[in-house]
């Protein structure tokens, strides 16, 4: 394996999953990809700043999703679905970076924390304006729209535990059942 940024990244999501970020040293690391520490700092300054571009790397696949999800028109209904679908993709597309993302995050420095949360909250928040608008059009009922995000996201955040691909359902089949699960709690009687 030649020796670049993202196969650090690759071969420390595989040790930090398999051994957890605690007990994995830069060395195991280093020896994974057969290389040494000083081959690795030439990339990264350190083992957060390695765990730090991972968790970059999970919120850039689901805000680059969602930035072009909302570049296309379409009705609110399909927009909704589709909001699940691309959440339920970017999780199963990179299924050990986000169980990196969500089992690690006390290993970031207080700045990087703080910088994964500022950007976690302005994607719920551009989420929830999706059901804002649902709402004020009359296709989704009158909902407290944060909770309703928060559960939405961390149901299909959830999928790194129990998701297995060679399972019986598709990522396709499964979006469909969330979003028709979801939608027909949410959306409004009079919508067509």
């Amino acid at each position: 394996m030649a020796l670049t940024k993202q196969s650090i990244i690759e071969v420390a999501v595989k040790l930090f999953k398999s051994k957890g970020y605690g007990t994995t040293s830069v060395n195991n690391i280093a020896d994974e990809l057969g290389c040494t520490k000083a081959a690795l700092y030439y990339y990264f300054d350190s083992k957060e700043e390695i765990l730090y571009e991972i968790f970059c790397q999970s919120m850039s696949a689901v805000e680059t999703r969602f930035a072009h999800l909302m570049s296309l028109k379409m009705p609110i209904e399909e927009r909704l679905r589709k909001i699940i679908y691309n959440q339920i993709m970017a999780n199963i597309d990179a299924m050990s970076h986000i169980s990196i993302f969500f089992t690690e995050k006390a290993n970031l420095s207080p700045t990087h924390q703080e910088e994964m949360n500022l950007r976690r909250r302005q994607y719920e928040e551009n989420v929830a304006e999706v059901f804002r608008e649902g709402i004020r059009v009359g296709v989704l009922k009158e909902i407290d729209v944060l909770p309703t995000v928060y559960g939405i996201i961390g149901m299909c955040n959830w999928l790194y535990h129990w998701y297995k691909p060679e399972g019986r359902l598709k990522p396709e089949e499964l979006a469909e059942l969330y979003a028709d699960t979801i939608l027909k709690g949410i959306l409004s009687i009079q919508a067509p």
